[in-house]
């Protein structure tokens, strides 16, 4: 092994060592006139090959100044079968939903636990009832626990109960009555799922467990045709909860809040169910205030862009009437408000009075927080002043924690205070745990405004790039990674990466590339990208690489270009269609033939969308359609390619599928280009398990420098 991969990996196992900061919040369990912060972390073992969780818990004294001081902090190992533990309102319980598999054998079990502050007081075998399936982990979408307001009742999602079905053939008798019988012929029946990162999600049911009687109520009047999740109570046992329609077919939902969707009320004195939200639009990440009074959500067009400007909806509970708090922004201008590019709402987002909604969202290269005053509809940004993102995890009693981060700043903890109306430009955050030291590696905004390439229509759209490289205080030239985002309505802001930072620290500079179609910067400049995809994104990643190579910290001659995804199929683009530019590739399940990728991937909207036709579910890909997609991939350019190319690919992907990079690759070989295919098992399209994530990192490094040297 040479000296610059043994230091590489040096370089990775310090970094990945650091924990990853996942949510923390606000406890009830606090001493008098101090407050109790607990929070779940995410560490990844390289010997053990897992991802390591851990609860941290702090005791955080204010003083009469505003400064938080913290007084105590405690770790405590998480066990890996937990799937919940949440608070009661009260903070005298917690709930845990546990899963078990006997040493025997057999299928798993799960357990609700209900624990006081000494011991564990009740456990309920739900699967034991047979009301329904399998309880829905924490996955973003579907997943919830919530304690009732009197904290007799739980809230939680699962798989609906499916009828049991044997063989035509079975031979076995049962005692149980006709209706109660196994159906026959029916176990081979195709069972749809919500796509990437959510397979085997099938129909999902909304349950109560009763804490006094263990009865489990598995709410039978909400319509089949839904799939529900994200479920909140409201202040007098209703439910309010998100539906997605599931016919004629489901489409891959992870990353895409376009899917027909709507918030629902489930009325617990009439069981009847009532929807709130209009139905011509996708609503998502229903929050209620304090009072009760009002209900906020997101709500997007159906269709379209995967990612796209979302508005922030209000419906009053009382008037029953919908009001559009923060419109969607076509067009700003410079640094102007872009509009909400959010995919996530703190379940606790209010300020104290309740007139105020906060959260997080993608302010052009930074990720800031929004405070969004719902009398006046005024938005007000809180960014960070380095430069880097802030999140918001939780706010109480006008208490906010956060995770703050930078391209030279590993995440961390911090709680504020939030300032009173017009003075949140005031706002200081305060680390919970001493930061590490920031990293050797400086970063710049670059603004670009193609006036020679102006869209037809939306005319010309300012987009942007960040420039990254070592610290070292020479005049040293840095070989160059160009690195587009995926999505492609996606963006790549200045929160911490791990991969590109052990990139930087190994001695490259880094252009990471937010071309027109970026989140972020407005809905007409993302909308400008559909149907120009292959074209106009290719055009304003090598504008990008123009300018930069003329820098005088860049080595010209030692361009690399790496990318996922959609930054995958840009990555291919760049070598076919620049063949002479580039000295190294990687991509990271690529898309290379749109063409090819409509039957087989779980969003078959997103070829229409992109390659600029109209989705419907009964779509059909016309020789006209197919010949247009096939016009926009870089599988057409595969003879142009001299650029030798890395292609890691996740084997369990749905949104890319394997055999997209693999028949590229073949086609690479067989014309005797130089390429290398790496492929992991159990991963899908992040490919983010620890040995995956470790492996691809340092083979990408080696790749490069084996065909820069």
């Amino acid at each position: 092994m040479n000296a610059k991969l043994a230091s590489a990996i040096e370089v990775y196992k310090r970094l990945v060592s650091h924990p990853d900061p996942v949510v923390a919040w606000f406890s009830h369990n606090g001493i008098q006139n101090q407050l109790a912060i607990n929070s779940v972390w995410n560490q990844s073992d390289l010997d053990r090959l897992e991802k390591v969780k851990f609860t941290k818990t702090y005791v955080v004294q204010e003083n009469s100044s505003g400064k938080f001081e913290v007084n105590h902090r405690k770790i405590s190992a998480t066990d890996s079968n937990i799937m919940y533990n949440e608070e009661a309102p009260s903070g005298q319980f917690n709930a845990i939903i546990r899963k078990f598999t006997p040493k025997k054998g057999g299928e798993e079990k799960q357990f609700i636990e209900i624990w006081n502050h000494c011991k564990k007081i009740k456990q309920y075998d739900v699967l034991s009832q047979e009301k329904h399936g399998k309880i829905c982990p924490k996955d973003g979408q579907f997943g919830c626990l919530h304690w009732s307001k009197a904290e007799d009742k739980l809230l939680y999602v699962s798989e609906r109960k499916t009828p049991k079905t044997v063989s035509f053939f079975d031979t076995k008798k049962t005692d149980k009555p006709e209706e109660e019988q196994p159906t026959r012929g029916h176990e081979h029946d195709f069972k749809e799922d919500w796509g990437e990162q959510l397979v085997g999600k099938h129909k999902l049911a909304l349950n109560i467990l009763d804490l006094n009687s263990g009865d489990i109520d598995t709410l039978d009047t909400i319509p089949e045709d839904l799939s529900v999740g994200q479920a909140i109570w409201t202040p007098d046992d209703g439910i309010v909860f998100v539906g997605w329609k599931h016919e004629p077919y489901r489409l891959g939902l992870t990353y895409c809040p376009i899917r027909q969707s709507a918030i629902y009320l489930w009325d617990s004195k009439t069981s009847s169910v009532k929807r709130l939200s209009e139905e011509s639009r996708a609503s998502h990440l229903p929050r209620i205030t304090p009072d009760g009074s009002k209900l906020i959500y997101l709500d997007n067009a159906i269709n379209g862009p995967h990612y796209q400007c979302s508005r922030l909806m209000m419906y009053d509970m009382k008037l029953g009437n919908i009001t559009v708090l923060v419109d969607i922004v076509k067009d700003p201008k410079g640094d102007e408000f872009p509009g909400i590019f959010s995919m996530s709402l703190p379940q606790r987002c209010w300020t104290e009075d309740g007139k105020g909604i906060v959260f997080s969202s993608v302010w052009r290269h930074q990720v800031g927080i929004l405070v969004v005053d719902i009398e006046t509809t005024k938005v007000t940004p809180i960014l960070c002043k380095s430069g880097g993102c802030i999140k918001v995890t939780d706010i109480f009693q006008d208490r906010m924690l956060v995770v703050q981060s930078n391209l030279n700043q590993q995440p961390y903890f911090s709680i504020c205070k939030l300032p009173k109306k017009g003075q949140e430009s005031s706002v200081v955050f305060h680390p919970l745990d001493d930061p590490e030291p920031s990293l050797d590696i400086n970063f710049r905004i670059l603004k670009f405004l193609p006036d020679h390439r102006p869209h037809p229509t939306l005319g010309t759209q300012e987009y942007e790039a960040i420039l990254a490289t070592p610290k070292n205080g020479g005049q040293e030239k840095y070989p160059l990674i160009v690195f587009p985002h995926g999505g492609p309505h996606s963006v790549l802001t200045t929160d911490y990466m791990l991969l590109p930072t052990v990139f930087m620290l190994s001695g490259f500079a880094m252009v990471f590339i937010n071309y027109r179609g970026s989140t972020g910067y407005g809905d007409d400049n993302l909308r400008s990208l559909p149907g120009r995809i292959g074209d106009q994104d290719v055009k304003d990643c090598q504008e990008v690489v123009e300018s930069v190579v003329k820098l005088d910290e860049i080595n010209e001659k030692q361009l690399t270009v790496f990318g996922g995804s959609h930054g995958g199929f840009l990555t291919a683009h760049l070598i076919g269609q620049y063949p002479s530019v580039y000295k190294a590739a990687c991509c990271r399940n690529p898309v290379t033939n749109i063409a090819g990728m409509v039957a087989t991937t779980d969003i078959p909207d997103w070829t229409f969308t992109e390659g600029g036709f109209d989705f419907s579910h009964g779509a059909l890909t016309t020789g006209e359609i197919l010949t247009e997609m096939w016009n926009k991939s870089p599988m057409q350019y595969v003879d142009k390619v001299e650029t030798p190319i890395l292609i890691i690919l996740g084997l369990e992907d749905a949104r890319v599928p394997p055999k997209q990079g693999e028949v590229y690759y073949k086609q690479l070989k067989a014309r005797n280009k130089k390429a290398r295919l790496i492929g992991y098992k159990e991963n899908s399209h992040p490919i983010d398990t620890v040995e995956a994530a470790a492996d691809s990192c340092i083979n990408i490094l080696d790749w490069f420098w084996q065909h820069l040297d």
